[in-house]
């Protein structure tokens, strides 16, 4: 894939999502629905994500979403929250129906995967998809199938500010998602 196709299916599947979401997603949520996009549905983005604060992280996700705001495919508006803090929630944006075309024919065929991460993640908070994200990291680091109590305690490792039981009962409410997880190493 080249360089400027990669770049396009990136925007088509971001724009996508947040088209299809419910509520406007943040920039946490849209990074872990494109690591589980990527990872668990092997959506060919090419991210190179590794562990961070909040989970699975690669700045090109930032930097593609920055374009997309830029080209006015998305908006992006700073709100507060109301116990402090701040973050942003991404909207489409004026371009997005004259670019529509173009975009789609490069997000077409992963339509079911878009769906299936909306679907099923889009009414998370930013911190639950932090969990449950690297609840997937922790399966794919690791590379073979690990026990329950294994992934509880290696997350609790990563994530101390998430109770054991907190992950126990997280691993058990994804266990559908995460028994369908087989991680391949991702082409760039």
């Amino acid at each position: 894939m080249t360089t400027r196709n990669k770049e396009l299916l990136r925007t088509s599947v971001l724009t996508s999502i947040v088209e299809r979401c419910r509520r406007p997603p943040g920039r946490t949520t849209l990074m872990k629905f494109a690591y589980i996009l990527q990872t668990v549905r092997r959506v060919p983005l090419g991210y190179r994500f590794q562990l961070y604060n909040y989970g699975p992280y690669d700045e090109a996700v930032l930097t593609d979403l920055r374009q997309a705001v830029s080209s006015k495919l998305l908006s992006s508006k700073l709100v507060t929250f109301s116990g402090g803090g701040y973050g942003y929630e991404f909207s489409t944006g004026n371009s997005l129906s004259s670019a529509s075309e173009q975009l789609s024919e490069y997000v077409s065929q992963f339509e079911e995967d878009i769906d299936w991460v909306v679907n099923l993640f889009g009414s998370e908070s930013a911190g639950r998809m932090e969990l449950i994200s690297t609840i997937v990291f922790v399966l794919c680091e690791n590379g073979s199938r690990l026990e329950k109590p294994q992934i509880v305690q290696r997350v609790n490792e990563i994530k101390p500010h998430f109770s054991r039981e907190v992950i126990d009962a997280a691993v058990d409410e994804v266990s559908e998602v995460l028994d369908c997880v087989s991680c391949g190493k991702v082409d760039a």
